[in-house]
């Protein structure tokens, strides 16, 4: 089996585990299971992940990964900047803006990378859903939804926050900050993504509509947590 069609096999194989996962559970998933639906044998399974809990690990922290790296493309494309022209000055966990323009700018490009973020979770839901189905059970997977506090953590190995105070070291929040941003920030961009479907069956909302009111609701949060009125 050439490189391509191992690479091929190795994601049918994340992908049969996300299935079966959310409609089973962990637990309830066979090795033999996923390889029958990720049509591959167990020995394929077994050449790339040790054991069942490596394959949900690898799952986790391909979520993990991917929504770091839309956090830093906005840290990069659009905080740094702004603080380097002078437009944006943080102190402690408060943006100040040097104009409204400055604060628009910032708002509009900031929920721009939210919609990104909502679109990777609302792809990846059946994760989003199996994190949410394992943190309620009383097992080695019930802490799994904490892992979101990896994006949020104070250390110089969380490459957003480091990043950021590189640019202005002013930037700092405590601890009732990320007890914030973790329940009333990224837990209800979860519930989102883990019941979506239920509830745009149940509202009769389509996509757009929905997408509206979430950034409607991400915009209010942010304005009224972290924003300080422009200098002018």
């Amino acid at each position: 089996m050439d490189e391509l069609k191992r690479e091929e096999a190795r994601e049918r194989i994340l992908k049969a585990a996300a299935e079966l996962f959310a409609q089973k559970g962990f637990d309830g998933t066979r090795i033999n299971e996923i390889a029958e639906l990720a049509e591959v044998n167990k020995a394929l399974i077994y050449y790339y992940f040790e054991n069942k809990q490596a394959i949900l690990d690898s799952l986790l922290a391909s979520v993990m990964s991917q929504l770091a790296d839309i956090s830093m493309e906005f840290v990069r494309e659009c905080i740094i900047p702004m603080i380097d022209d002078g437009r944006l000055d943080i102190i402690k966990n408060r943006f100040h803006f040097a104009s409204e323009e400055a604060r628009q700018r910032f708002s509009d490009e900031m929920l721009e990378h939210y919609a990104k973020a909502i679109d990777y979770m609302l792809s990846n839901r059946l994760l989003i859903r199996i994190m949410v189905l394992e943190s309620l059970k009383d097992g080695k997977h019930q802490f799994s939804l904490f892992r979101f506090l990896e994006l949020l953590e104070k250390r110089p190995e969380n490459i957003i926050y480091q990043t950021i105070r590189d640019a202005d070291p002013d930037y700092d929040y405590a601890e009732d900050t990320v007890f914030f941003r973790f329940f009333f920030s990224l837990m209800p961009l979860v519930s989102i993504a883990a019941y979506y479907d239920d509830y745009k069956e149940r509202s009769a909302l389509d996509d757009k509509a929905m997408l509206d009111m979430i950034l409607k609701g991400i915009e209010l949060f942010n304005i009224h947590t972290y924003y300080d009125h422009t200098a002018g």
